[in-house]
């Protein structure tokens, strides 16, 4: 748990640091105190604390995490990042479609577990398509992994910012 009061305790920091900052309109500068208050109550932490304070501030440990990173120019002017070409065949994409098929087959017959080991093998013949990804999502989410689903999510938008089911499959 000491860790998460750490986190927290680093995001309010933050979350602090910003609201001195003088750049956020009125109803930014609200949102953000009631953030602040609702993380102090669930973590039980203060920035009063500094036991829980780290060696380096939220901005600067994201900054060296991040450095050396693409920039990923193209997602931030809306076009959408190109993707390695893909190296499988007309074949294996013609046999990753049918066990996608297979797989919305065993959804409609609620035999989920089946429709994740379709999914799959589609997956591992053809990992760059999110809709594979986004498939297997909402038959974890039927077998009640949440974890799984919210990552097969995360990997389709990472395939396809734009595709907006993985969006709302996510939530």
């Amino acid at each position: 748990m000491t860790d998460n009061k750490r986190l927290a305790f680093s995001i309010l920091q933050f979350l602090h640091d910003q609201l001195k900052s003088g750049n956020l309109s009125s109803g930014a500068q609200e949102s953000l105190e009631v953030a602040v208050q609702c993380l102090e109550t669930a973590f039980e932490v203060s920035t009063d604390d500094h036991t829980l304070a780290v060696p380096m501030t939220l901005p600067e440990i994201f900054a060296s995490v991040t450095a050396g990173l693409p920039v990923e120019s193209q997602v931030n002017n809306n076009i959408a990042p190109q993707q390695p070409p893909n190296s499988i065949t007309e074949d294996q994409r013609e046999e990753a479609e049918v066990l996608k098929t297979d797989g919305n087959d065993q959804m409609k017959v609620e035999n989920y577990g089946a429709a994740v080991e379709f999914y799959s093998k589609a997956i591992a013949i053809n990992p760059q398509n999110a809709v594979y990804y986004c498939n297997r999502a909402a038959a974890y989410s039927k077998l009640g992994n949440y974890a799984g689903a919210v990552q097969d999510c995360e990997q389709a938008i990472s395939i396809d910012p734009n595709y907006s089911k993985a969006y709302g499959r996510m939530g």
